[in-house]
């Protein structure tokens, strides 16, 4: 059998092809930046049942600058409290951060709270102070 030069190309062209390794995957995406990522909540306030920091105890956690209620265990009892450091907090009487506030940072805090929302927040925020 006589093999001419265009047959041999054309062979040895399909042999290659054939051969050929796949393409490489396409990288995986690089991960998101960190600034990008969700804050995570933190401590930001303490509240106690009694004046001058004593009693029960309620911690709130929260994104600085998010309005929190509190829980119905803490709706409405709340008499003394602080702001974790580097924070300023402010309770309100009405759901939702709405009505009258009262703010409060973390030294000295507020040992007693005013007769007008003493056992009366319903619900907290903390910004940076």
């Amino acid at each position: 059998m006589r093999l001419t030069t265009c047959t041999l190309l054309t062979t040895l062209l399909t042999t290659l092809t054939i051969a050929a390794p796949a393409p490489a995957p396409a990288p995986a995406p690089a991960p998101a930046p960190e600034a990008a990522l969700e804050p995570r909540a933190q401590d930001l306030i303490d509240l106690w049942k009694n004046k001058n920091f004593l009693d029960l105890k309620f911690t709130g956690s929260a994104n600085p600058g998010d309005c929190k209620n509190l829980p119905s265990n803490f709706n409405d009892i709340a008499s003394s409290g602080k702001a974790k450091a580097g924070f300023r907090c402010t309770i309100w009487v009405d759901a939702n951060c709405r009505g009258t506030g009262f703010s409060f940072n973390q030294n000295p805090g507020s040992a007693s709270f005013p007769d007008w929302i003493n056992d009366k927040a319903s619900s907290w925020k903390c910004v940076r102070d």
